[in-house]
């Protein structure tokens, strides 16, 4: 679809990435004349019509995500969506971002990891925007490295939470009991055993995982299981190794993570506002 013109105004200048839903292009609103990125529904798989209910959601779900009055900075903005007149196909449209992710970022530096400083430092925005989220009655459920982008501004980076594409609003679920959404090894355990028990605590779990993650250079759980059977009963049965034991946390810092990744959901974080300001009471009075 490179080169051609998405409703009129939307020229797509290059394809930059592909997921389960569709295709993302660079792209040119030329009314505008302002770079962006357009999401391309592709999508002919079973259960076709929940995957665009969910693709149209996800930019209703991004402006959901507030702080005073306005689009959360670090959640990408959601600017548009629609459905080509000409081809039917439908779209979203966001702001386009430079820069990496998380993941990639990881991957770059010396053992896979940060320090705990920095990456508290680091992920501090993408926990209060989560915190806005759950506010809102949004679940994100996909949290992980990839879905964590690291913006360029010159003087430095500025964290983005993307992906909302299987969010859960409390006032409209599509999710059932049986589904399975997510990336494994940052699932929590009653994503696997009943889906409609999923809160806001399954992102405390997943929060957990990636700050075990940037401080360890690994995730706890999963790590070269062969299956996802595998991973689900690491995840079910296996307690995470010590970041403290292994020299990496301080005790204080170290109970914070174990927190998230209580596999009862009753002992978690009950929100990501409750984790951040555990985190901010903690890392401000070191």
């Amino acid at each position: 679809m490179v080169g051609s013109t998405i409703d009129g105004k939307y020229r797509l200048d290059a394809l930059v990435g592909h997921g389960s839903s569709g295709a993302v292009y660079r792209a040119t609103n030329i009314w505008a004349g302002r770079e962006c990125a357009v999401k391309v529904f592709q999508y002919d798989g079973e259960h076709r019509e929940l995957a665009l209910q969910r693709f149209v959601r996800e930019a209703q779900v991004c402006n959901r995500v507030r702080r005073e009055g306005r689009v959360h900075p670090h959640v990408v903005d959601c600017l548009d969506v629609g459905r080509d007149g000409s081809t039917g196909v439908f779209f979203t449209v966001q702001e386009f971002l430079t820069g990496q992710t998380l993941d990639a970022h990881l991957q770059s530096l010396p053992g896979r990891r940060l320090a705990v400083g920095p990456a508290v430092s680091l992920l501090l925005p993408v926990i209060d925007a989560i915190a806005c989220a759950h506010e809102a009655g949004v679940v994100h459920r996909d949290l992980k490295p990839e879905n964590i982008f690291l913006v360029n501004l010159g003087d430095g980076v500025t964290p983005k939470v993307l992906d909302f594409g299987i969010a859960q609003l409390s006032d409209a679920r599509l999710t059932r009991a049986r589904d399975i959404l997510g990336t494994p090894s940052y699932m929590a355990p009653e994503s696997f055993m009943d889906a409609s028990r999923v809160d806001a605590r399954a992102d405390i779990w997943a929060l957990g995982v990636i700050l075990y993650e940037c401080v360890s250079g690994k995730t706890p759980f999963g790590q070269g299981a062969p299956t996802l059977l595998a991973v689900m009963t690491e995840i079910a049965t296996r307690e995470p190794p010590s970041l403290e034991a292994a020299g990496l946390m301080h005790g204080p810092m170290w109970q914070v993570v174990r927190r998230c990744l209580q596999k009862d959901q009753e002992q978690r974080y009950a929100n990501a506002r409750s984790l951040k300001d555990a985190l901010d009471q903690l890392f401000f009075s070191i």
